[in-house]
């Protein structure tokens, strides 16, 4: 496993500010055989000043990838360097990097040990997902949560393929996929949220697996592209007092989004020749009267009893 080369793929947009911090953890991994893959998304900062410098230091573990649609945001930006992974075919897995974290030194070496164990010995059947929790910081790296799944009480490990239709429990800075996953999730549907659910719904199809240990530090800054929220029932009912109106607006929107993601889900599968069944039910469910759906709603809404509700009562 020491000499199997990882990819690691890592899209920036203006992070001069961790970008070093970030890489160099990478450096310090014990896992020595990796690959960087960089796309970058039109920074104007000093981030590709800071990817030369590594350039030249590290000469072919850095490649910087050509982004012919900079500035179309981070869900493409990843699949720009996921395509190019897969394109070149040099490595059997990729980890994907956000700019502004820091990685444990046994990140890859934990992850890799957990890969093969769910791949069988055979790195091309089925598509694979292993990710991990994470421990929140703040700016400075001082801990605010030691563990982000109980901080925003979610359950990766108990999560199912039916409870990732509606809720993301893969975080996508943790995950190492397969090559196998690379081939079933590409092209990236206009309907993707984020790319992280999308790889993890594809998952859905093969195997996944939650390593429940923190192997990342997960930097909370003010200006993360999604990051680490307080959802303890007093500060959500604070937020529904100032600002109700956004609060059910952009409920709403997930859900119109999710649903779009899983039709465009059970269509990858069916072309793929893969289990589309529980998609199709799930949709179905969806389309049910409010009070049909009030019936069921807890078996196919995961999570805090008010996320569920509030997604049956507002969630079309």
């Amino acid at each position: 496993m020491e000499s199997v080369l990882v990819d690691v793929l890592l899209a920036t947009y203006n992070g001069s500010r961790y970008l070093a911090q970030q890489l160099d953890s990478i450096l310090a991994q014990t896992h020595t055989s990796w690959r960087i893959l960089v796309s970058d998304d039109g920074s104007s900062d000093e981030t590709l000043a800071i990817l030369r410098r590594y350039e030249a230091r590290l000469g072919e573990r850095l490649v910087l990838v050509p982004n012919p649609d900079a500035g179309r945001g981070v869900v493409r930006n990843f699949e720009n360097l996921m395509q190019a992974s897969l394109n070149d075919g040099l490595a059997r897995w990729a980890v994907f990097a956000d700019q502004d974290d820091v990685w444990l030194p046994e990140k890859m070496a934990s992850q890799l040990r957990e890969m093969a164990r769910i791949e069988g010995g055979d790195a091309h059947a089925v598509p694979c997902l292993v990710h991990s929790d994470l421990t929140v910081v703040d700016e400075f790296l001082a801990v605010l949560s030691p563990s982000f799944a109980r901080y925003q009480r979610m359950d990766p490990a108990g999560c199912s393929q039916l409870s990732l239709l509606s809720v993301n429990q893969v975080t996508g800075c943790t995950m190492m996929v397969n090559r196998a996953l690379l081939a079933q999730a590409l092209p990236l549907p206009a309907e993707t949220i984020m790319h992280d659910w999308w790889c993890a719904l594809i998952s859905g199809s093969g195997r996944r697996s939650f390593i429940d240990q923190p192997l990342i530090l997960y930097r909370q800054h003010g200006a993360n592209q999604l990051g680490a929220k307080d959802r303890g029932l007093k500060t959500r009912l604070l937020r529904m007092l100032t600002d109700g109106r956004g609060v059910v607006q952009r409920v709403r929107m997930l859900g119109r989004a999710t649903r779009l993601q899983a039709e465009a889900l059970r269509q990858r599968l069916h072309l793929q020749g893969g289990d589309e069944g529980y998609v199709s039910e799930y949709l179905s469910w969806r389309s049910r009267p409010l009070w049909a759906r009030l019936a069921r709603y807890r078996h196919y809404y995961f999570g805090p009893e008010l996320d569920r509700l509030s997604r049956c009562l507002l969630w079309f």
